[in-house]
């Protein structure tokens, strides 16, 4: 396709300022923690300054770190600037060294697909057909029930059986496959995300569950970054943050939509019951106070929750104000978190190569007390 006909997101500044003076006057317990305080220095002008197009083949950090980009290779994660050495390295503090290692990083990266000897087509259709044999077992939906949409450009795409996909898409749908395990998505009429970052799990949910309401609960400009993106994808589906940043209830949510809210909103939780909770990644960026206080919400409202997160943390800092979290938190603070559950099952999360991630995909469900079925 040529670029130039590639649909993009819209840019909405006056949205964006909104939302972050909205964060800035919320309360402490819902500022952005050590790790994103961090990064939001880097990425607020950079945004406001380039925008969203093309934003899916962003190279800097920040986009990758909330998973707005599909990387054109297959193994992103190996970068050396995301590992525990680079942040402690004293080096990486000198005037240079990390435009040095920015270039070298993205030298690598577009080679490293040859330790495996396969190009990145080859790659992705292996992991179509390794993430279509993990998902039947259980009730998810084939992969081949949806196509991923081209909105923001993305590189690596790969047509199979007439649909669209990246390596990215794929991973995230092996998440979906393993909630639906155990979970009956057919049967949801609410799922709540915390960190839903560009929105990339909720356009699989609902491209598979259009039946449920879909509420978005994240920090700007991540949030921004959402509701840009699903609205292009699912014209007239998307209940702006714009009206929902008024809202004192959940009563109105319904069907078939996707609703933003500022994770200021999350309190909201705890007068609607929610079938399932989802959080993937985004905890293990946040100390461990700060994760059982959103889980209190969850803990009051969910009956299934669903985390995948580094029980070793997301990357530590040495100190406040560089890159990193202060304390991982840990199983026993997602337990604690979540004293009305049992935690059903916990196995590594998967890559798209059969591989277990860094992450443990964990499968809450709420404790039936007497009398309940």
């Amino acid at each position: 396709m040529d670029d130039s006909a590639v649909p993009q997101p819209a840019d909405d500044p006056s949205l964006l300022d909104l939302m972050m003076e909205d964060l800035r006057a919320a309360d402490p317990q819902f500022q952005p923690t050590n790790y994103w305080a961090v990064y939001e220095k880097r990425f607020l002008p950079q945004l406001k300054k380039h925008g969203l197009r093309d934003f899916r083949r962003q190279k800097d950090l920040v986009f990758r770190s909330f998973g707005a980009v599909d990387f054109d290779h297959p193994f992103a994660e190996l970068v050396f600037r995301k590992s525990p050495a680079w942040r402690r390295f004293p080096l990486r503090h000198v005037p240079g060294v990390a435009a040095l290692a920015a270039r070298l990083d993205r030298a690598l990266g577009s080679h490293l697909w040859l330790i495996d000897g396969m190009d990145m087509e080859t790659y992705v259709r292996l992991g179509y057909s390794f993430a279509k044999d993990y998902a039947s077992v259980g009730r998810a939906r084939p992969l081949s029930a949806f196509s991923m949409s081209m909105v923001g450009n993305p590189p690596g795409v790969v047509r199979i059986e007439g649909n669209l996909y990246t390596r990215q898409m794929i991973q995230y749908y092996l998440q979906y496959a393993y909630v639906s395990r155990y979970v009956d998505l057919e049967q949801m009429r609410v799922v709540a995300e915390l960190g839903s970052g560009m929105g990339r799990q909720t356009e699989i949910l609902y491209k598979l569950h259009p039946q449920a309401a879909y509420l978005l609960f994240d920090i700007p400009p991540q949030i921004y970054v959402a509701e840009q993106y699903l609205k292009a994808v699912f014209p007239g589906r998307v209940v702006s943050y714009r009206e929902t940043r008024s809202w004192n209830d959940l009563d109105t949510v319904a069907g078939g939509f996707i609703y933003i809210f500022g994770n200021h909103k999350m309190p909201l939780l705890r007068g609607t019951a929610t079938d399932l909770f989802w959080n993937s990644a985004s905890f293990h960026e946040m100390e461990p106070d700060v994760v059982r206080e959103y889980l209190r919400f969850v803990n009051a409202s969910a009956k299934w929750a669903y985390l995948s997160q580094n029980l070793k943390g997301g990357g530590m800092a040495n100190r406040p104000g560089q890159p990193g979290i202060l304390r991982a938190t840990s199983l026993e603070d997602y337990r604690s978190g979540l004293p009305d559950f049992d935690l059903v099952e916990m196995q590594p999360t998967l890559r798209i190569n059969g591989k277990p991630l860094l992450d443990h995909g964990m499968i809450f469900r709420r404790r039936e007390r007497a009398g309940e079925t």
